[in-house]
């Protein structure tokens, strides 16, 4: 098992977070044959106010950034893990780290075809409430698809 940080981000781990993004989102649009609507962190971070968002934190293994997320008192907006660091409870414990520190996060946005983000998020107590269609925030010339997942109340959570 890793030994898997959570620490919020400083300034100097920008660049860390740039190569993430790039990396995982790549991947991530691919599963949604959307490879052509891919924007580099420097510039989708502009676009989508990143560093606004209330918490932002990091994952770290072996002292290398391996993941990050942000988000706000109701919804987990961003969560990448560096593809040759995924499926090994990184991105769970972002995950975990977010519920803890905001109880009431109870929404997220995952792009439709990205079923490893959306099992991910099932196992944790989301569901999909819906699907809907429309512009992709920050990169507004491509349309998506997307699961609309929302918290089963408290009570019937059972996260590890």
């Amino acid at each position: 098992m890793l030994d898997i940080k959570i620490r919020p981000y400083i300034s100097s781990d920008y660049n860390y977070i740039c190569e993430i993004h790039d990396a995982a989102r790549k991947a991530k649009l691919s599963l949604s044959l959307l490879d052509a609507a891919f924007l580099p962190f420097s510039l989708a971070s502009e676009r989508e106010n990143f560093f606004e968002y209330p918490h932002i934190d990091v994952a770290i293994v072996n002292n290398v950034i391996t993941a990050f997320s942000a988000y706000t008192d109701d919804e987990l907006a961003w969560l990448y893990v560096s593809p040759s660091m995924m499926r090994k409870g990184i991105g769970r414990k972002l995950v975990v780290r977010a519920l803890e520190t905001e109880p009431g996060i109870k929404h997220i946005e995952v792009l439709y075809g990205n079923e490893p983000a959306r099992k991910l998020y099932e196992s944790m107590g989301f569901y999909v409430q819906k699907t809907e269609e429309g512009i992709m925030p920050g990169n507004e010339t491509y349309h998506v698809k997307v699961y609309i997942m929302c918290r089963a109340p408290k009570e019937l959570n059972a996260f590890p």
